[in-house]
């Protein structure tokens, strides 16, 4: 409509000028002073004993030690009656961190070093727009939850070049892995199998360490069914099936448009729940938003027998 086309034309307008306001040399540090301050901030509360700092943090710290990791999550099914942190993913996060509690790292040094890999993969993803991001309210909540999305964020970027990453998202939130759609709309069966590979690889000698974990999570996945359908309260009420389809189109659509930057947004919306925080996944479309097909998997034939469109918004 002509009316709006002033509109999106101030809005560009503005957006750049934030962006190269933001470009000032003066603001990467700024960046990391205020990374610095956080962690601090981190570290004391922690320190303090406080109970819902790092909440999903917590659960990552206790199932690293492998100690019936799975029970809370049987006993008390999504309600957490059967324990404050409950730890419901596959097995091979638990067992990567297992070493955190073979070394002594306590639980306020662990969250630190945790929150600070976090904000690494913000300021990948979020690059000179990192500074506004630590403004954004999923990305607060995020960072002082101690959750995994900006990392799914990040392997979704990383997984665009390198199909590999794709294995954390599916050995973690597992349902995400819609986006591999991605791969088998664009006729990249290379990428898709390596993707694919990868994580049968890792779960594979993952069930060979640890066959009894497996066997646990899936008796502790059983429990979540139901509330993926019948949303709890806290949750943003929409059912999986349903984010599941709408993740689905926005990935087909995507992968035909070589639009790029749906592809987090597809991850966000088709988590096992969708919290406010998993908002911050989405931030990654920020470095999708100029993605283009490359140049050696174009040639590789799977998207040579059409010609490529535009990466825009």
């Amino acid at each position: 409509m002509p009316q709006i086309r002033p509109l999106l034309g101030w809005l560009r307008r503005g957006i750049d000028r934030v962006g190269r306001a933001l470009e000032h040399p003066a603001v990467t540090p700024g960046v990391f002073i205020a990374f610095g301050a956080f962690l601090v901030m981190i570290w004391v509360t922690a320190a303090s004993g406080a109970p819902y700092i790092g909440y999903d943090a917590h659960a990552y710290y206790q199932a690293a030690a492998l100690h019936d990791p799975y029970r809370a999550t049987i006993n008390g099914g999504f309600d957490a009656t059967g324990g404050l942190y409950e730890y419901k993913y596959p097995p091979p996060l638990a067992q990567l961190l297992a070493p955190v509690h073979l070394v002594g790292i306590s639980w306020p040094l662990f969250l630190t070093a945790w929150i600070a890999v976090l904000l690494l993969a913000l300021w990948r993803v979020g690059g000179r727009w990192t500074l506004l991001l630590l403004l954004f309210p999923p990305v607060l909540g995020e960072l002082w939850l101690g959750n995994l999305n900006i990392l799914l964020g990040l392997a979704v970027v990383l997984g665009t070049r390198w199909p590999s990453a794709w294995a954390f998202i599916l050995l973690t939130k597992i349902t995400p892995g819609v986006g591999l759609l991605w791969f088998a709309v664009r006729r990249e069966w290379r990428a898709l199998a390596i993707a694919l590979g990868v994580t049968a690889g890792i779960a594979v000698v993952s069930l060979v360490l640890a066959p009894g974990l497996w066997t646990d999570f899936i008796a502790a996945s059983r429990t979540q069914l139901g509330a993926t359908v019948d949303v709890p309260r806290q949750a943003v009420p929409i059912p999986l099936p349903l984010r599941l389809a709408v993740a689905a189109v926005l990935v087909v659509w995507g992968a035909r448009t070589d639009r790029a930057w749906v592809l987090p947004i597809a991850v966000g919306v088709s988590v096992p729940f969708l919290w406010w925080n998993v908002f911050a996944t989405m931030v990654a479309a920020i470095p999708l938003a100029s993605w283009r097909p490359s140049a050696a998997r174009a040639a590789d034939g799977a998207i040579a027998d059409r010609p490529a469109a535009s990466a825009t918004l």
